[in-house]
């Protein structure tokens, strides 16, 4: 298959240059002295007609033309309509424009052709042609019903914008050369929302420009914000049907997954793309116009390039960046083979053996103490499935994970379920610790496979000792080793391997800058916390990986990660632990 994730074909990516060359030209920079003298001819003579009537008006035209070039290098219907639309006109003003040039010189003896900006003629011609003829290209797909809601904006941005000019243009009604009769004051504040000069000139050149400017600012403005809502990506608000959930739960027991994260795919708010024979499944959500998988494709391992190449088609039919996030090695590698993405090592998963895991061994000296000190106090666990639970006690600790959760939002999207103690997760596994008969700390786990659990939701009340979640994780150890249990993933420790190495005795300056900054910005975002907190179980490490495109969509990538994740702002995604009847 080899999709290219996000391909962009060569002809909306070089009408997309075009547009930017056309963008730049129109505002001068091609005619600065730093450009050879071929250069600055020609790029003089692109200047289109109507720009050289203001300088007010090219701004507002390249900056429009800036924002429809990357509408076209994504393929969007909405900016080739827009880019036609803007081509036609400029050609249109263009031709009357240097036919009336044309007339005004038949008198004289010799016509110089160059004078009558040839080349801009021919530029403006070429893009309009190349976009009519590659149409077919720009196939994404359109939100109908954000057309309705874009142009009631458009009327209400233009409508308070032109109100703000008049009141501009009347304060300043008397610093013109004669006071301005009402039309005349509609006319200079309509024109200025374009970039011309009103019919009647201002007594003072400063005041002038200062009134202008603020009109351009509000044209601008106009412009700016209409283009770019119309160009933003199709949004979706994921929510996953009750026949995919069935489905997918189907798929995740009949082919147990090494990924620890499968049953997070059940999360209510992530969509869902299914390989067209059924087999295989992608759990994801789009936010920030990326659409991002969570953890490894569901399902059987041999149909995964088939439910990649139809999420790679869905990300392309709306022009969305793709991406991959909090993958295994075994699926990235299969990701990389089929897309040519690159792939980047985000950090590492703390896994536990049960048969491995002794509290008495040396090693574990600081988890046995801090248990202990919890058991002093008084501190008792039990454990339970959630089938199990008894309707007073699936309420009681709901209500307490509900009560002592921090902060905002509900965190976590790859490796969180977003509900606890809900009757859809029979299988789920939840501790909690009492002490003096009331509830000090829960934790809820998730299946993995058919002998695993994965740690979902970790929860302390504010006045309970250090300890509380250590003996937690090793009474559900001690459970699992009952229950024919064998391997328990905890927390995720994000770029481990720079806590790891930049302790080391001989690490490089580049590591120790590394682990410099992570320390810093730890004091923001839980990263050594959780690091030292795995540690101290002696887990086995495996590396997870986060896809992308390429180098140049890291940064968009990452912003979308940490909105879906809920370290950033993010309204389309508000999901909160449900009540428990």
């Amino acid at each position: 298959m080899n999709r290219v994730m996000s391909r962009k074909s060569g002809a909306p990516r070089v009408i997309a240059i075009l547009l930017l060359i056309q963008s730049a030209s129109i505002i001068g920079l091609f005619s600065v002295h730093r450009f050879p003298h071929l250069v600055r001819v020609v790029g003089n003579d692109l200047q289109g007609s109507i720009t050289r009537t203001t300088e007010a008006a090219a701004v507002i035209i390249a900056v429009a033309l800036a924002l429809i070039a990357r509408g076209i290098a994504l393929k969007r219907r909405r900016a080739w309509q827009l880019a036609t639309a803007l081509q036609s006109t400029l050609l249109v003003m263009a031709i009357f424009h240097n036919a009336h040039r044309f007339l005004s010189h038949h008198h004289a003896s010799k016509i110089i052709f160059g004078n009558f900006g040839i080349t801009h003629l021919i530029f403006e011609l070429s893009v309009l042609i190349a976009l009519i003829i590659k149409r077919k290209a720009f196939n994404t797909v359109t939100d109908p019903h954000t057309r309705k809601s874009d142009f009631f904006y458009f009327l209400q941005v233009t409508g308070i914008s032109f109100a703000v000019a008049l009141v501009i243009v009347f304060f300043d009604r008397d610093r013109f050369i004669h006071r301005l009769t009402t039309f005349q004051i509609f006319e200079t504040a309509i024109k200025g929302l374009i970039g011309v000069s009103g019919p009647v000139a201002f007594s003072m050149v400063k005041t002038q420009e200062r009134a202008e400017n603020l009109l351009l600012f509000l044209g601008l403005f106009i412009a700016i914000t209409t283009i770019f809502r119309a160009l933003r990506p199709v949004q979706r608000i994921a929510h996953m049907s009750a026949e995919d959930k069935s489905a997918m739960s189907e798929l995740i027991t009949k082919y147990p997954s090494d990924d620890s994260l499968a049953y997070f795919a059940l999360r209510d708010d992530k969509d869902v793309i299914w390989a067209k024979n059924g087999k295989a499944a992608i759990a994801y959500s789009v936010i920030n116009g990326t659409i991002i998988a969570s953890g490894d494709p569901l399902g059987n391992p041999e149909c995964w390039p088939a439910a990649i190449e139809e999420f790679i088609y869905e990300a392309e039919r709306h022009a969305w960046i793709p991406a991959v996030y909090g993958c295994t090695e075994k699926a990235g590698e299969i990701w990389r083979r089929e897309t040519e993405c690159d792939a980047l090592e985000i950090g590492d998963e703390a896994i536990v053996f049960v048969k491995d895991f002794n509290i008495d061994t040396p090693q574990l000296k600081s988890v046995r103490q801090m248990a202990n000190k919890a058991r002093k106090e008084g501190y008792e666990t039990q454990t339970k499935k959630i089938s199990e639970l008894s309707s007073d006690e699936r309420k009681a600790l709901a209500t307490h994970a509900q009560e002592w959760r921090r902060g905002g939002d509900e965190r976590g999207f790859s490796m969180a379920l977003g509900r606890f103690c809900d009757l859809q997760d029979p299988d789920a596994v939840v501790s909690w610790a009492i002490a003096g008969g009331a509830y000090k700390g829960l934790l809820q786990f998730v299946p993995w496979g058919t002998d695993g659990l994965s740690l979902d939701l970790m929860r302390r009340a504010g006045d309970s000792v250090s300890g509380v979640n250590e003996l937690l994780i090793a009474s559900t150890i001690e459970y699992s080793r009952v229950h024919q249990i064998s391997r328990i993933s905890l927390n995720f420790a994000t770029f481990r391997s720079i806590f790891e190495k930049g302790e080391r005795l001989g690490a490089g300056p580049i590591t120790r800058f590394n682990h410099k900054v992570l320390i810093l910005l730890s004091r923001f975002v839980q990263m050594e916390s959780l690091y030292r907190f795995n540690a101290k179980f002696q887990p086995v490490w495996e590396p997870r990986y986060i896809l992308f495109p390429s180098i140049g969509h890291l940064g968009r990538v990452a912003i979308a990660i940490l909105r879906v994740e809920s370290f950033l702002p993010n309204k389309r995604r508000k999901i909160t632990l449900k009540d428990v009847d």
